[in-house]
């Protein structure tokens, strides 16, 4: 009797054990990327030249090695997809043809890494911006065909779309399709799913502040936001400001997870002897209270960030905000999601050691 009484145990905690493998999975996640050469840029730009030379170097070397090391972490660790959020080319091209090559090409080099995997991308303010304006067109002809085929559809009509991933539900934003209602996309998607484990929101500008420096830049209507998603196990999966941060704003309704990106190859030092000797840790870390008074000092005379600051004083006022800001360094990460939690890897090497490691 007991051995069976034992026999049926070990089997009730295998199925136990097979139903959590079902619901987990890896992603590896990209920041912005910037991807540019010389042939985008066929004639100097009048002001930016230095900035573009600096990004077309940094394509030469650094940033091939960066995706290298995101290939071999991700084949090691057996990730599922591959999310990229935002910034995916440098832009400021001369032309529209030439946009819309630099899109494509630079997608088509990411599916070069990872041949096998599904690629998300959504779109930032590089991706639109050209020499003289910005325009969403190189974007629509040359990226979102590319997309739509990762997606199993047909075409897609702006960024705003949705993915499954288990009982997980990933939303991306578009904030620069002009005709767009990004926030009503969002309420729809949570009304069409009502029953999730997570909501992942991938958005290229932050919900909350996730840089000192200037521009300080948050996605239109993020206290909105931020209520729709403290009440369904909200994590934003976010980029932009070339540094790596977490913020959770905890209130009584629930929390809402921030984790913020940067894989620039300007900032990838893959120097091993020397991480070897002397480690890899990510310096100057700062608390939310900290930050904060960066963030004021810095943006004193700024009248937009100050605005933003008495915004987000309200948002404290009512909820309870944590998080980490780390210096500029680069790389990638492995967002490993369980029933029992969502962590964040950090690396900025290719020794396969995290440099961090973050419950979101």
């Amino acid at each position: 009797m007991h051995k069976i009484q034992l026999a049926f145990f070990i089997f009730l905690i295998s199925l136990a054990a097979l139903k959590g493998e079902a619901h987990s999975y890896k992603l590896l996640i990209f920041g912005d990327i910037h991807y540019t050469n010389r042939s985008y840029h066929p004639q100097d730009h009048p002001r930016k030249q230095k900035t573009i030379n600096k990004h077309i170097g940094m394509w030469k070397h650094n940033s091939p090695e960066l995706l290298s090391a995101a290939r071999k972490q991700g084949w090691w660790e057996k990730v599922d997809g591959v999310l990229q959020l935002g910034d995916l080319v440098d832009g400021g091209c001369a032309t529209m043809s030439l946009q819309k090559k630099m899109l494509r090409d630079a997608f088509l080099e990411l599916k070069k890494y990872f041949p096998k995997l599904p690629v998300y991308t959504i779109i930032g303010n590089h991706d639109v911006r050209l020499q003289k304006k910005d325009s969403i067109e190189p974007v629509r002809k040359g990226l979102f065909p590319l997309q739509a085929a990762e997606l199993g559809k047909k075409t897609l009509e702006n960024g705003n779309y949705t993915f499954m991933r288990g009982p997980d539900l990933f939303v991306a934003l578009d904030y620069f399709s002009p005709d767009e209602k990004s926030l009503d996309f969002l309420r729809q998607a949570l009304e069409e799913h009502p029953k999730t484990r997570y909501v992942f929101l991938m958005t290229h500008y932050p919900l909350f502040p996730a840089a000192y420096h200037n521009p300080l830049i948050l996605v239109p209507h993020y206290m909105k936001i931020a209520a729709l998603l403290e009440k369904r196990r909200g994590i934003v999966l976010t980029a932009h400001t070339h540094i790596f941060s977490r913020v959770t704003r905890t209130t009584s309704g629930g929390k809402v997870s921030q984790m913020c990106f940067t894989s620039m190859g300007v900032d990838w030092h893959n120097k091993r002897l020397i991480h070897r000797l002397f480690g890899n840790s990510l310096k100057e870390e700062y608390n939310w209270e900290s930050f904060l008074e960066v963030a004021r000092d810095g943006l004193a005379d700024n009248k937009h960030a100050a605005v933003l600051l008495e915004d987000l004083h309200g948002l404290a006022i009512s909820g309870k905000f944590t998080g980490e800001f780390f210096a500029r360094k680069s790389g990638f990460a492995i967002l490993e999601v369980t029933d029992q939690a969502v962590q964040v890897k950090l690396f900025t090497d290719d020794s396969g050691i995290p440099v961090k490691i973050l419950d979101l």
